[in-house]
């Protein structure tokens, strides 16, 4: 995994791990990022064995994904690849996003890295601000348009409206008129909203902060969550205060079709082999608390109302539960749980349409759980912030929130553990 090494005393990182969304809304894999600001700042240094060293992070960390059936994408600079190309490092499934850097290699060399990476299965691509000075290698297999205003001068993501994001689609286009096929990836988009407004062909893949705010605040736009969200609701804050089996089996049995669902569930699942299971109770017994918590967060967030990105949304909250549990339980806090569904509310305003007041209040979060949600304060607000700080790729902020976790790998290393399937 990660060598040791980096700028001003950071470890090697692999970044955030974003989703990649399909242009038909699926889930399709992860883009890895070092962060805008030391990524410029690791080039301005001009110094090859640090960023070759992060090259073969970010690479091990994209095998990690694509190993689980995802595809990945990352950001490299031309030279960083061409020092820390190994057979065996690249895989099919791998998206590479080049970047020029003030040392480019000689053309010769870059044109025998491109078809190296190529006949490794690897696609190879810039972003069109590149173009002019990637010319000489050719074609590439996929082009990233400029959707963001001045986003290195910034370090971040600018703002942008609607028609000029289609402008900029429509100008990347017409600059390859010679290659009509020529894939499209729309990175960085400012929310989901936006992005899932240009979820059409040519866009192969696109990415976002999934958790950030769209215009519209979540309190303008929430609805009146189903019957059924409302009792999974109370069902988890229940199991989060460890309460009593039969107050959960009431709770369950309340619900006629949640009942059938669990049944079913373990049932076709061969918990009990040889005979089936006929009561709740028996049931909650079987599945046990840890289990019984994880199965009724995913029966929630499957009731989320149809949207084109939602699988990407789901994989989040999931992820994002998981991760503020596995984080918890590294710090040695004694409520992990409570952190699991605590990420699980920072997710479900864009899942369920509710506001984050209504989530906290129907999950009957702790007060450390609500303070953080809702104040950004109190001693669980780390928590929250270490997790957006990964979506955002801020290497440097996680750095600095890591150290009660185990440092910068370690966190990174339970970033891609939470989203590992259940």
């Amino acid at each position: 995994m990660p060598v040791a090494g980096g700028e001003a005393g950071l470890s090697t990182a692999v970044g955030a791990r974003r989703p990649l969304v399909s242009a038909k809304g699926a889930l399709a894999g992860f883009e890895f990022q070092l962060g805008e600001a030391l990524l410029a700042r690791l080039l301005q240094r001009r110094d090859a064995a640090t960023g070759a060293a992060q090259c073969s992070a970010l690479l091990a960390a994209m095998r990690q994904c694509i190993q689980q059936g995802f595809v990945a994408l990352t950001e490299l600079p031309l030279a960083w690849l061409l020092r820390c190309e190994q057979p065996g490092v690249v895989l099919p499934g791998m998206y590479l996003l080049l970047r020029p850097g003030d040392e480019m290699p000689a053309a010769e060399a870059a044109q025998a890295l491109l078809s190296r990476l190529r006949q490794a299965g690897a696609l190879v691509g810039w972003r069109l601000a590149d173009g002019p000075a990637l010319l000489a290698l050719g074609r590439p297999d996929f082009i990233v348009p400029d959707l963001q205003k001045d986003k290195r001068a910034q370090g971040g993501a600018g703002e942008m409206s609607d028609a000029a994001r289609r402008l900029a689609m429509r100008l990347a286009a017409q600059s390859y008129p010679q290659a009509p096929g020529l894939a499209l990836l729309l990175l960085d988009l400012p929310d989901v909203d936006a992005m899932e407004a240009l979820l059409a062909p040519p866009v192969a893949l696109a990415s976002c902060r999934l958790d950030a705010k769209s215009g519209e605040p979540a309190e303008a736009a929430a609805h009146a969550l189903p019957p059924q969200a409302r009792s999974l609701m109370q069902l988890l804050a229940r199991l989060v205060r460890d309460e009593d089996v039969a107050l959960l089996a009431a709770d369950i049995k309340a619900d006629a079709a949640l009942s059938v669902r669990m049944l079913q569930y373990l049932n076709s699942a061969g918990a009990t082999p040889g005979r089936a299971l006929e009561s709740i109770e028996q049931a909650v017994m079987v599945l046990g608390r840890d289990a019984l918590y994880r199965w009724t967060s995913q029966m929630l967030i499957r009731l989320s109302p149809a949207r084109p990105a939602l699988q990407a949304l789901q994989a989040l909250a999931l992820a994002r539960a998981r991760l503020l549990e596995l984080l918890a339980r590294a710090a040695g806090d004694a409520k992990p749980e409570a952190l699991y569904l605590l990420g699980l509310a920072s997710i479900l305003p864009q899942l369920l349409h509710c506001s984050p007041a209504e989530a906290a209040a129907m999950l009957q979060l702790p007060s450390e759980a609500s303070q953080a949600l809702l104040a950004q304060t109190g001693p669980w607000a780390v928590y929250l912030q270490i997790a957006q700080a990964l979506d955002a790729a801020e290497t440097e902020q996680v750095s600095a929130l890591a150290q009660p976790f185990g440092g910068l790998q370690a966190v990174q290393a339970l970033s891609l553990k939470a989203w590992l399937p259940a």
